[in-house]
Parts: structure tokens; sequence; C-alpha cells
């Protein structure tokens, strides 16, 4: 038995993730152990204790423990699962999400169940494979990078946990309302790999991969590996307009709407008339940039474990 348990794996588990509570939480890391173990696996786990990336004595031990580590699992939402793939960008080992988060997007895109038991069943026989990732200025994402008025947006979805869809759209149309009132319009260059775009926008994502445009709250990226990213604004207009543009994004059709610019580039700059610090939501975790910001895309940089594509 003790050969078979020569191989090693890392469990990074955040407790106050949001669809499971802390003893949850603690009881999958142990079947997931557990489940590695009855693989031939031995596995280890770590806390995360949100202090993000780089700082934190989780990412001092998921460093020190990752030399004799042939994967990693996280259980958590996306902003956890981007500061643990953060610390593997310069390692081989394959990362493996179980999903706790509200959004889960990179799961979704992965097609990993979003259900925990069923994710821990996938991925412990699941293959590698190689993913694109994002960077901002230097900081990575692995989903997308919002700017303006998305960022405030994005927390208020955050804050509404487990609510309808139907009874979110008014609560978000209402927030935005007030919202636009609060975000100045700015007047942004952008540049498309060699293309460039004059705009007057209060809000702008930046997406690892272009999404595509489907009847959902969470639209989904066919692919994770296209090296593209997708750039998607709107453009300034009348507050009427809102509930028009909201219903768009929501059913699909937002691709034929006017005010909504989007694209596709290698590597885009978003540039102001002088600096300017803003605030910068990557797979929802807010910091703080100064223009320009600078996008490239890093093809295949990092290794997950996800089920075959269908």
């Amino acid at each position: 038995m003790a050969a078979q348990l020569e191989r090693s794996a890392v469990i990074v588990l955040n407790r106050r993730a949001g669809s499971a509570g802390g003893g949850d939480v603690d009881a999958l890391s142990r079947r997931l152990a557990e489940r590695l173990r009855s693989g031939g696996i031995a596995a280890r786990s770590i806390a995360f204790d949100g202090t993000g990336a780089t700082g934190g004595r989780w990412r001092q031990r998921l460093d020190d423990a990752l030399g004799g580590a042939e994967r990693v699992y996280v259980l958590g939402g996306d902003g956890t699962v981007l500061a643990v793939a953060s610390a593997l960008l310069t390692h081989a080992m394959p990362l493996g999400i179980v999903p706790l988060g509200t959004a889960n997007l990179l799961a979704r895109d992965l097609d990993i169940p979003l259900d925990p038991e069923a994710a821990i069943d996938v991925l412990a026989d699941a293959p590698v494979r190689r993913i694109d990732v994002g960077r901002v200025n230097g900081e990575p994402f692995l989903c997308a990078s919002m700017l303006g008025l998305t960022t405030d947006l994005a927390r208020t979805r955050e804050a509404a946990r487990g609510v309808a869809t139907w009874r979110l759209l008014p609560r978000m149309l209402t927030k935005a309302y007030w919202l636009l009132k609060r975000y100045p319009i700015r007047k942004v260059t952008l540049r498309l790999d060699n293309e460039q775009h004059l705009l007057r926008t209060r809000a702008i994502v930046i997406t690892n991969n272009p999404v595509m445009p489907e009847a959902t709250l969470y639209p989904r990226r066919e692919r994770l590996d296209a090296g593209t990213l997708g750039v998607y604004c709107v453009r300034e207009g009348p507050l009427h307009e809102l509930p028009r543009l909201a219903i768009g994004l929501l059913n699909g059709t937002w691709p034929s709407d006017p005010r909504i610019f989007h694209a596709s580039a290698t590597a885009v700059s978003i540039k102001t008339n002088r600096p300017h610090r803003m605030t910068v939501m990557n797979d929802g975790e807010r910091g703080r940039l100064t223009t320009p910001l600078h996008y490239e895309i890093l093809p295949r940089a990092l290794s997950v474990l996800a089920p075959r594509p269908q």
C-alpha cells in the first residue's frame, strides 16, 4: 500500500465559498481525499485564507507542497480558482476544480458538474487539458476582466446568491440606473491588434476567449484555447434604452444591438486621455490598475482536469 501512495496531490479549500458552509467544505475535502487515496494518490489539504494570489500563509504552504505534488484541486469559486491557478502558471501539474462559488464560470465552460459531489467523481479520473490565460498589466484572469460600471453590477449579482433570474433582473436594472448617474462616461481608445476604436462608455468587459450569444445569465465560451480575447462594451446612449439592453444581454440577441460593441483580438490596450487609476475586477476579485491597460493572452498556459469535450 505504501508504494501505491507515493503519488501525491494538494487540495486547497475555501471554507467561505458561496454555495457551501465550512463544515460541508471540510466534508467534501475529505471525500475527495478518500477518492484519490482509492486511486493510489495521497492528498494534503490547505485552507485558503482569502488573502489573494500572492499573500497569506496558504500561498506559502501551497508553494512548499508543489515540489512533490502531481496535481492540485481547489474547492471554491472563481476567485479562489484564480488565486490557486496563479500559483500554477510556472508549474506543469494540472488543476482540478470542485465548484462552490456563485457563478463558477470556468467550471461551466469545462463541463465540470456544478454539483460538488458529482464534480469529485468526474475529476478523479478526468484527462488533462490545456487552456489559455488572460493577463492585464501582468495580472492574470481565467474568465473575465471588468472595468467601470460592470464591477459594481457584478457585486450586486454576488450579493444576490440564489435569487431567481426573474427576481434578479429588476434588482440589477435598478442598481444599474443609479450607477449610471454615478459612473462617468469615459472616452477611451481601444487598440485591438492593428485596429483602433474611439469609444465613449461606462463599462468594458474583456474575456479570456469570446463568449457565445446565449439566452442565459452566464454565457459560455465555445473554446478556451483559441488564443483570442473577447472585447465588449456598451456605447454611450439614453437611459431609457437600459431595459432593452438588459433583455438583449439575457436573451442572447446582443450581437445585433448597435449600442453593444464587440470584437476579438490577441492583444488589447485601453487608453484614457491621461493616466487614470481604475477598479478592475478579474474573475470577481477587485484590484486597482493605472491606465493604459494592456491585455494579452497566454496560449494554453494552464493545465486543468476536465471531462473530454462532447
